[in-house]
Parts: structure tokens; sequence; C-alpha cells
């Protein structure tokens, strides 16, 4: 029955490699090497698959049977004598050796020297640095604050709002005005540049443009022109020739 399903599954497979092999019927390159991979091809995968019958149906099995009769029972008799000869007798040592002693250390010996050094704490510093800040420190901040307060920050606000005040208020006041009248010299100033710029340089420029420059470029021009225009005509003409004789 074994043998039939992995005749059944090598024939599945032959179908599916043809359905899957090139079409080499037009390369004869194809054909010739469709033998000798043939020839190598078949012997492996009959290997591969005795292979696998073999894994699924001996080694798998007797594998079961070797983890659920020998090596789960021995596992577990291994777990059972490491609980009772290690991690037991290891757990009690450190109860009653570590855990037990340190607690009993703590509640009887660490907790009342902790009261007790509180207790001293808090009586021989606590209570004096509270009295000392109470009736001491308290009346002194208090005396300070009320001379700086009388001594301080009384003139100084008396002599700024008395004096600096009113002396800083008046010189923004004639900075202010000093420079608005600054502004209406200036604009007058320039104005009166403006107007000199344009009757001493932009008047005579555009008198001399119009009356002088314009009619003796016109004269220029009516004499000078149509030569160089004809010139220049010529010269293209020769040089349109040229090109037509070197070039065609």
């Amino acid at each position: 029955m074994a043998f039939e399903k992995l005749d059944k599954h090598a024939h599945g497979r032959q179908h599916t490699a043809r359905e899957w092999e090139p079409d080499g019927g037009g390369c004869c390159l194809a054909q010739l090497i469709k033998i000798p991979v043939l020839i190598v091809v078949v012997p492996l995968r009959l290997l591969w698959d005795a292979l696998c019958w073999i894994g699924r149906h001996v080694l798998a099995p007797v594998g079961r049977w070797v983890y659920r009769w020998i090596l789960a029972p021995v596992g577990r008799a291994v777990a059972w004598l490491i609980n009772h000869l290690i991690v037991v007798p290891l757990v009690f040592l450190i109860r009653y050796l570590l855990v037990i002693p340190a607690v009993w250390l703590y509640r009887w010996v660490l907790t009342p020297i902790g009261h007790a050094l509180t207790w001293l704490g808090y009586y021989l510093f606590v209570v004096p640095v509270r009295w000392f800040h109470r009736w001491v420190l308290t009346p002194v901040g208090h005396a300070l604050a009320w001379l700086a307060h009388h001594l301080l920050v009384v003139p100084a606000k008396a002599l700024w709002e008395y004096l600096l005040w009113p002396v800083l208020r008046a010189v923004g006041a004639a900075v202010a005005w000093a420079w608005r009248i600054a502004g209406y010299v200036s604009r007058a100033v320039g104005r009166g540049i403006a107007a000199l710029w344009r009757w001493l340089v932009v008047a005579p420029l555009r008198w001399v443009y119009r009356w002088i420059l314009t009619p003796v470029g016109h004269a220029i021009r009516a004499v000078f022109w149509p030569p160089v225009r004809a010139a220049l005509s010529a010269a293209r003409t020769a040089a349109r020739e040229v090109r037509q004789a070197l070039f065609g």
C-alpha cells in the first residue's frame, strides 16, 4: 500500500513535471539534454522518495516509541532526582541559613537601631534647626527685609519717580521734537537739491540733446547711412555667392 501511494505520488509529480517542462520541440539541443538529465535525476528522485517513506513510516514511529517509553520516563526520573536531591535541599539551606536569619536581624536588630537613630536625629537635629529657624533666622530675615525696603527700595523708588523719570521724559520729548525739526529741514534741503539738479543739469542736457544732438544725428544718418547700407547689402550678396560656390 505504501509503495502504491509512492507510485501514485510519483505519477502525479511526473504529470506536474510534464506540465512545466519547456517546449523543446523546435530545439535539437533541448532534446539531446533531456535524456542525460533524466538518467541523473530519476535515481536521485527514487532515492529521495525512498528516504521520505522510511522517515515517515519507520523513523517517525520508532522515534515516538523511544520518546514515549524511554526518554520521557528517564526525563521524569532525572527531574525528580534533581528536585529532591538539589532543589529541595538548596531551598531548605537558603531558607534556614539566609532568609530566617536576615528576617530576625531586620526585625530585632536593624529596626530598633533605626528607630533609635530616627529619635536621636529628630531631637538632636530637627528640633534645634526648627527652633533656630523660628526664633533666629525668621526675625533676622524680617529685620533685613524691613531695612532693605526702607533703605533701598523706598529711596530708589523716590529717586526714579521724582528725578530720573522726569529727566528721561524731558530728554525724550526734546529728542522727539529735534527729530521732527530735523525731518522738516531734511525734506527742505532735499527739495532744494532736487530743484538745483533739475535746473542746472537736467534742463541743459535736455536742451543740448533736443536742439544739437538730435539734428546732428539725423544729418549724419541721412548722409552716411545709404552708402553703408549699400555696402552691407553688397557684402551679404558676395558672401552668399561665395558660400554657394564652395558648398553648392
